[in-house]
């Protein structure tokens, strides 16, 4: 079971967009934390830390979050908010969990040898971005692991192919297709707008042609009438 990681953290009362702004901007995220049977708990984290920690271990690590010497929660991200244009953390809640109380997850799906695929010619087809996984919080992966460096068009892989760490099982459905690698699709686009370019050309073509026969016929319209 993986040590969770500490992270310190200040106790704060609920704010004001502007205060939220200005601990955003002296370098600090607004987070806060919800447990079952208690009141959410607020309070602000250094960004920086923060970011680092989920770099290093993932979205799906359990953290020691230390108030003070005597007060520490132990908790896993929940939903990490961000800004819609600059994608700039505004906020992160946390659920307060037990290492010895399995609880659930959305734990992300990695793809390894995605380069020698495209290398050989083939193409990725991925159909699940996360699995809904159960266990205790310190068993879960940081990620799902599936190599498809050697893989070839037809082979596809299920969550019942998958390998999870013991005393992790899936809750997604076991016969959902994860990916598939197929033979890249033939475009036909390129004969079709050829076609189409020549098209007007040809039309063009034919109006011009009916104007040099016009004069002909109406000489010998005239023609008839002095015949008279």
């Amino acid at each position: 079971m993986a040590k969770p990681i500490k992270l310190e953290i200040t106790p704060r009362e609920r704010g004001s967009k502007g205060a939220m702004n200005q601990l955003r901007r002296d370098g600090f995220l607004p987070a806060s934390m919800s447990q079952k049977g208690g009141d959410a708990v607020s309070f602000s984290l250094r960004r920086e830390e923060f970011r680092k920690a989920l770099v290093a271990n993932g979205m799906s690590s359990v953290f020691k979050l230390q108030a003070d010497r005597k007060t520490s929660y132990t908790a896993m991200v929940r939903e990490l908010q961000r800004a819609p244009l600059s994608g700039d953390w505004l906020h992160v809640t946390f659920q307060a969990v037990s290492l010895t109380e399995e609880t659930t997850g959305d734990i992300p799906v990695h793809v390894r040898g995605r380069d020698d695929l495209i290398h050989n010619g083939y193409e990725l087809l991925q159909h699940l971005e996360t699995l809904h996984l159960k266990g205790l919080p310190g068993d879960f992966p940081a990620s799902v692991d599936v190599e498809v460096g050697a893989m070839e068009p037809g082979d596809q892989v299920t969550v019942a192919d998958l390998k999870l760490p013991k005393g992790v099982t899936a809750l997604t459905e076991p016969e959902r297709l994860v990916l598939a690698v197929a033979h890249p699709k033939v475009r036909e686009e390129e004969p079709a707008a050829a076609a189409a370019q020549e098209t007007p050309a040809e039309e063009a073509a034919e109006p011009a042609a009916e104007e040099e026969a016009a004069p002909p016929a109406e000489e010998k319209e005239k023609g008839g009438k002095k015949g008279k």
